[in-house]
């Protein structure tokens, strides 16, 4: 025949005619007369498929493949099309491979997908071929993936295993026979999910703590645990769960707690840290004389943006540490964790919380604005005030550029303990720094009208929270009758207060005298402003200079906050 050559054998020849037909079904023709003629022959059948293939044939390619294998031929020839087509089931989207495998029957199925598990070299493809044969063939049993991926030399430094068994192979456990080992596979999990809540760059698993407690849940169902500790679900009350918890403190056997407690204190400290962001905590102040809150639990409250996870994961912290068996069993546990997030910012805030202000007190190495910050609220509830300003003007040229807004919750009522959770941002620190600095002037015990000058300023800022010292400051002037200041145009702005001081001013049957205009200002003799107004041009001085300061109430008192704790720094420093 032209173009072909006369040596070719008669399968070889056959299969040469099918090629060279232009026309689908002339070429089928010839592939049909070839495999009755020769219906072992591979290299036929082989072709066969290949030209089915190519015609995106699903059903019929399947009917050729099932053939191939079922004939036990040259299964090594067979391989690179079983490796795409086992390739192909890996990826969640349709191919041709993945169709034609859905209309091959299971029993080929399992065929195919055993022989690339058989025939792969690489330990890590090996377990995935496995994951994919075991998803497709549950009733295999997992035991035998699960003890190779645990016990895989690379498993501790690659983490690519740990997802293999934590993500993929896990999910497809029913039970296990070996409670010793189901921990292992829970410490596993413990250590995979918590690291990977952590890490920037993936985000492909859905709900990881949602997943972490159904391997908790495996386990648990196994060894007869409370079934609402084992199936925590989003919905459900921290505190409610805390309580389940605190109800196994006596219990002889203390897995239930341990492994319990961990995952939940984990993913409350997660949720912690993904809420408070930059904010830091510190301890904040109460006022005796307002309400106290009704969330307040006990001699402690916190408040701030993260508070309610926080408490929750410092109450699990001091469960698990509550008893010294349990205790040396979370520490074995936490060290097998890589993510200690403890060990970092946690342990420092637990120490606050605690009340143990030298384990929470920042190296004097460290002088962030965060430092500084703690290191002003643990100085002043030590009552080292010095140490507090100095902190305080130290954090002053460091302060964040992010300006913010006051925070409502720095003041609670009542007089139990109190930790704020403040935003790292120029007005929530400058707030927490004026608050501060007004109850260390009102400790000194000094009357004079300097120090009360300076908390008139300093009360500006958070407005109108020091409202009730600035009543007490001017029930004092008024008994006095005279009130000298002579950095009352430079700061003081704010409209309240400015109205306050003029309505003493003009009040009737008062003798109030109000040294406050700037010695540009003055009369000859340094005559002051009295409410009894004998002096024209007294009175017309002090309502130019009013109106000068009402002029300003606009302007930046957050600024002006700065400006003022920065220029009378050295009378701040010797008040203490």
């Amino acid at each position: 025949m032209p173009g072909l050559e006369p040596s070719l054998s008669d399968e070889d020849y056959i299969i040469a005619r099918a090629k060279q037909q232009s026309n689908i079904y002339s070429a089928k023709a010839w592939m049909l007369t070839a495999k009755t003629l020769f219906p072992t022959n591979f290299k036929i059948q082989f072709e066969a498929y290949l030209m089915e293939k190519q015609s995106g044939n699903v059903q019929e390619a399947a009917e050729c493949f099932s053939s191939l294998i079922m004939s036990r031929q040259n299964l090594t020839d067979l391989l690179p099309e079983i490796t795409a087509i086992a390739n192909s089931l890996k990826s969640t989207e349709m191919s041709f491979l993945s169709q034609m495998f859905d209309n091959i029957c299971p029993e080929i199925q399992l065929t195919i997908l055993k022989t690339s598990v058989e025939n792969s070299d690489d330990t890590m493809e090996h377990c995935r071929l496995l994951v994919l044969l075991l998803k497709k063939f549950p009733q295999l049993g997992v035991d035998s993936l699960v003890k190779t991926l645990i016990n895989a030399e690379k498993f501790f430094y690659d983490n690519r295993y740990a997802r293999l068994l934590v993500v993929e192979t896990l999910p497809l456990l029913s039970s296990l026979e070996s409670p010793r080992l189901l921990q292992r596979l829970l410490v596993k999990a413990i250590d995979f999910y918590n690291s990977y809540v952590y890490d920037d760059n993936e985000h492909d698993i859905t709900d990881p703590w949602q997943r972490l407690y159904g391997v908790l849940d495996l386990l648990g169902r196994q060894l007869g645990w409370d079934p609402f500790l084992i199936s925590y679900n989003n919905s459900l009350n921290k505190e409610t769960y805390f309580q389940k918890l605190v109800s196994l403190r006596n219990c002889e056997d203390c897995r239930q707690l341990l492994y319990c407690g961990i995952s939940f204190f984990l993913r409350c400290l997660y949720e912690h840290r993904s809420l408070k962001g930059h904010n830091i905590l510190v301890e904040a102040l109460t006022d005796p004389d307002a309400p106290p809150s009704k969330r307040k639990k006990g001699d402690l409250e916190v408040t701030g943006t993260s508070a309610h996870q926080f408490q929750a994961a410092a109450n699990c912290w001091e469960l698990l540490h509550s008893d010294d068996v349990i205790a040396r069993e979370f520490t074995k546990l936490a060290n097998q964790l890589q993510v200690k997030p403890w060990s970092e910012v946690f342990v420092d805030e637990l120490a606050l919380y605690r009340g143990l202000y030298d384990d929470a007190n920042p190296p004097l190495t460290s002088n962030n604005v965060t430092a500084c910050v703690v290191r002003v609220s643990i100085n002043y509830f030590q009552k080292k005030y010095l140490p507090c300003i100095e902190n305080i003007l130290a954090a002053l040229p460091q302060l964040p550029t992010v300006e913010g807004v006051l925070e409502s919750e720095l003041i609670v009522g009542g007089k139990h303990r109190h930790l704020h959770f403040l935003p790292n941002t120029k007005v929530a620190i400058m707030h927490y720094f004026c608050t501060l600095l007004i109850r260390i002037l009102l400790s000194t015990g000094n009357t004079s009208d300097l120090i009360y000058g300076h908390i008139l300023v300093l009360t500006q800022l958070g407005w109108p929270q020091e409202e009730a010292i600035f009543i007490q400051i001017m029930d004092l002037i008024r008994q006095k009758g005279v009130f000298h200041y002579h950095l009352f145009s430079a700061y003081i702005i704010h409209i309240d207060i400015l109205e306050e001081l003029t309505y003493i001013w003009n009040e009737q049957g008062s003798n109030v005298v109000l040294d406050i205009l700037p010695n540009s200002q003055q009369h000859l003799g340094q005559r002051r402003i009295g409410t009894r107004g004998a002096d024209k041009g007294v009175k017309e001085d002090f309502k130019q200079a009013m109106k000068a300061q009402v002029a300003r109430s606009n302007d930046s008192i957050l600024n002006l906050m700065i400006q003022f704790i920065t220029s009378e720094r050295s009378y701040f420093l010797s008040s203490k």
